[in-house]
């Protein structure tokens, strides 16, 4: 495929996705959070085993489709489960350490199979696709004996289907959240745009970082972000969620400023910025809203930020494919990081103007 039909293809299978995100959090506070992931994973080694043995370009598209619904399911119902395990046992003050923790794998599980993907692509490019389904293959089995937590467990019906589709939205504009929405969009909006789609490897060429080199700096970077992450519960006690959002902001768009300019190896730095931002954002904006939810609601709204998150890719990607197809990449990047700075200041005027009208209410 070329740059532009790997567009099409993103955005159509990301787009998927982005319409399954809320219903996918209904669904998990009303069937229970241990069902959706089980579906998830069901889906995942479903939609991976079709792109592993597929000869067709059609073929790869369908199970690219079905693996949507893996991530789709899986993304609000899991740290749903998680708070709400923790209310059951009476620690959910330890949310912010468990959810670091929890990124901290993430990202150690990220480098090494990234790392061994690599070596294991040269030897035959089906074998780290089969692994892949292999994990979630692994996935039914550990999501079969996850504990469903007792907190606001309802019974489904199409009503209450409905009804949690439009709550669960209506929670991001309640006055504790809406204030953050615009840190949402550039934070966890702009990484997930970089990290998950062809964007990354496309910024990395640019610099001249070929598939060896990537196969090398994706994993150092993954692994820095396993490290960084431990910092978060100490930084949330030095410093307020407006200001370390601002912070994650200023950096990120740093990085997407400096990969507009021709800077050769020196652009590991831009990569590292938004390595840093991206990785410290998504834990944060997390914590941020758990604290702020009702358990019953709380599936539904993380999926809608998850949703959020996707909008951006969905909505560029075919375009981003055409400007790498030019030579024009460069033009994005600086346009992203002007954007991104731009809603940060914005985005701070409206939380200060918030905490300034309560106080004088």
């Amino acid at each position: 495929m070329t740059y532009g039909q790997l567009g099409w293809v993103d955005a159509i299978g990301f787009g998927f996705a982005l319409l399954l995100e809320v219903p996918s959090g209904a669904i998990a506070d009303l069937l229970g959070k241990r069902k959706t992931i089980l579906i998830g994973m069901v889906a995942g080694t479903v939609g991976i085993a079709i792109i592993t043995f597929s000869g067709t370009l059609a073929g790869i598209f369908i199970g690219w489709l079905i693996t949507q619904i893996c991530y789709a399911f899986y993304s609000g119902a899991a740290e749903a489960l998680v708070y709400d395990s923790l209310v059951d046992l009476k620690d959910k003050e330890n949310y912010d350490k468990v959810i670091t923790k929890s990124s901290e794998i993430e990202s150690w599980m990220g480098a090494i199979t990234i790392f061994i993907g690599g070596l294991l692509y040269s030897v035959n490019f089906r074998i780290p696709h089969i692994l892949w389904g292999l994990g979630f293959a692994l996935g039914i089995i550990f999501s079969w004996l996850l504990i469903e937590p007792k907190v606001d467990t309802e019974k489904f019906s199409f009503r209450k289907y409905l009804q949690q589709l439009f709550v669960g939205v209506k929670e991001l504009t309640q006055p504790g959240l809406k204030k953050y929405i615009g840190f949402f969009f550039i934070l966890s909006g702009v990484y997930y745009l970089y990290s998950w789609g062809f964007i990354r490897p496309a910024i990395a060429t640019s610099f001249g970082f070929f598939s060896k080199e990537q196969g090398i700096i994706l994993p150092v970077l993954t692994v820095m972000g396993a490290v960084i992450v431990r910092v978060i519960p100490y930084l949330r006690t030095k410093l307020s969620d407006l200001s370390g959002l601002v912070i994650l902001s200023v950096l990120m768009s740093l990085g997407f400023i400096l990969a507009s300019f021709p800077i050769g190896y020196w652009g590991i730095i831009s990569m590292v910025l938004i390595a840093v931002a991206g990785k410290l954002a998504t834990p944060w904006i997390s914590i941020i809203v758990n604290k702020r939810i009702e358990s019953r609601y709380r599936a539904t709204t993380l999926s809608t930020v998850a949703l959020m998150t996707k909008i951006p890719y969905v909505l560029i990607a075919v375009a981003v494919g055409r400007m790498v197809e030019n030579g024009t990449l460069t033009v994005f990047n600086l346009w992203v990081g002007i954007v991104i700075v731009s809603i940060a200041f914005v985005g701070s005027l409206v939380v200060k103007f918030s905490n300034h009208q309560r106080a004088l209410r």
